[in-house]
Order: C-alpha cells, then sequence, then structure tokens
C-alpha cells in the first residue's frame, strides 16, 4: 500500500505575496485524490518528531534557539520564513513525516512525503526555506537505529548538495556503485516537486 505523510501544518501561512508556492502542499494530495491515484486512506499524519533525533543531526545551539524562537532577523533571512512556533511545528512534523515514510518504504517499497525535501538546512543554520534537513534527519535516525548501513540520497532539485554533507557529517559518503548489495534508502526530491 502507497503511504503518503502529509499534515494540514504542511501548508504554513505566510504573509501576502510570500514568494514561496506553500499553497502546493494542499493541492498536491487533493490533486492526486482528484485524479483518482490515491485515496484518503493513503495518507498519514505524522506527529512531530522528537528532539532526541533531531539531534542526531542538528547541533543543539541551533536547535534550541530555534525551538524557542531566538534565531536572528539574519539567520530567518537566510531561510526566508518569518519565525513562529507554528513553523517550528512544521518543520519537526516534516521530518518525522520522512522516517515515517523511510520505514513504510521498507516495508511496501515506496513511501512519500508530500513537504519532504527540506534538504538545504545545515546542521548548525537553516537556509533556503529550511530549518530542518528532513533528509538527514531521516538518514541519521535510520543509522542510528540500524535500519539501513548506506544510505543514497539522489537529489534532483536544481541546486544541488548544499548542504547534505555538513548534516551526514559522521556518515562516510558513497558513490552510488558502492552502494550496491546493501541495504539502500531512497530519498528523491524531484524539481516537479516545487513548480
Amino acid at each position: 500500500m502507497l503511504k503518503i505523510a502529509y499534515h494540514n501544518l504542511y501548508a504554513h501561512p505566510l504573509p501576502a505575496g510570500h514568494r514561496f508556492p506553500m499553497e502546493k502542499y494542499e493541492l498536491i494530495p487533493g490533486q492526486l485524490m482528484h485524479e483518482g491515484v490515491i485515496t484518503p486512506s493513503n495518507l498519514f499524519e505524522p506527529a512531530p518528531v522528537d528532539e532526541a533525533t533531531i539531534l542526531l543531526t542538528h547541533d543543539a545551539d541551533y536547535w534550541h534557539r530555534m525551538q524557542h524562537l531566538q534565531l536572528t532577523d539574519r539567520e530567518m533571512r537566510a531561510i526566508g520564513f518569518p519565525l513562529s512556533e507554528a513553523l517550528v511545528m512544521r518543520e519537526v512534523t516534516i521530518c518525522q513525516g520522512t522516517i515515517d515514510c523511510a520505514r513504510y518504504a521498507m516495508q511496501y517499497g515506496v513511501s512519500l512525503n508530500v513537504a519532504g525535501g527540506t534538504h538545504h538546512a545545515f546542521a548548525n543554520k537553516g537556509e533556503g526555506f529550511c530549518l530542518l534537513n528532513d533528509f538527514a534527519v531521516g538518514a541519521n535516525y535510520l543509522l542510528h537505529h540500524s535500519l539501513a548501513k548506506r544510505i543514497l540520497i539522489v537529489d534532483l532539485d536544481v541546486h544541488q548538495a548544499m548542504a547534505r554533507q555538513p548534516c551526514l557529517k559522521d556518515v562516510p559518503m558513497y558513490s552510488p556503485s558502492a552502494c550496491t548489495g546493501s541495504t539502500i534508502i531512497l530519498f528523491i526530491k524531484s524539481r516537479a516537486t516545487w513548480m
């Protein structure tokens, strides 16, 4: 069964005229249901990820300042969203959605997170509309819990590889050819997901 992470927090309200197309997160599952590709039974609502899992990837100081809404204006300009409790809750929910999707993919072969792909965040800072790096959080969770031996992240986004290496700082990086014959979890970010 195809399991798709979706939460109404994904479509976070932004100021009028903001350049980020946040409405896509409501439109994607709606369009898939309209076309008969999925039914409501395919959708699941992730809970927020726990702090211990976040700290497998992100620096404690950065996380605690984010959690307490103490990121600087300069930091938030690099992220591109106004900081709020609701935005932080959105980010931690997306991260848990990616972890849940990885686990469902192990069970069913594939799973999708409607808002997954917040992969521009570094371990100690956010960037490019991303406060937390859900790909790295998911990868580090799987590795920490021995659910995978190696992780392959395929990034088809136009600005590739901005932040994965810093967030996977304790994980050796492998070429795709080195991943054969072992457990591989494949996270795919397609350009089509943000158009």
